[in-house]
């Protein structure tokens, strides 16, 4: 998740993305055409899955700071929150078409 991202894939995903869970301590973003999910605890980790015929399975793992964190979880509907997790989200679809 890049909070910053200038990736224009994370861009143009960002709009599209749906919330699959918002809980106090978690939010969960998710890609309504592929299914990945990029879970953000209040922690600060987060951790993106993506289907693999029907299985979801876990591909990336990482952290953002506690700060960062709390700013997305506040307000995940907003263009800065979904473009952090579409930047996630990008990353692993990209390498699961290949």
């Amino acid at each position: 998740m890049d909070l910053s991202t200038k990736d224009e894939r994370a861009w143009a995903l960002a709009p599209h993305l749906t919330i699959a869970e918002e809980v106090p301590d978690a939010v969960s973003w998710v890609n309504p055409q592929t299914g990945t999910v990029c879970r953000l605890e209040r922690t600060g980790d987060y951790e993106v899955w993506h289907k693999v015929q029907m299985v979801m399975k876990p591909a990336v793992a990482g952290q953002v700071n506690g700060g960062e964190a709390e700013l997305l979880l506040r307000n995940p509907w907003s263009d800065k929150a979904r473009r952090a997790a579409a930047h996630a989200i990008v990353a692993v679809d990209a390498v699961a078409k290949d």
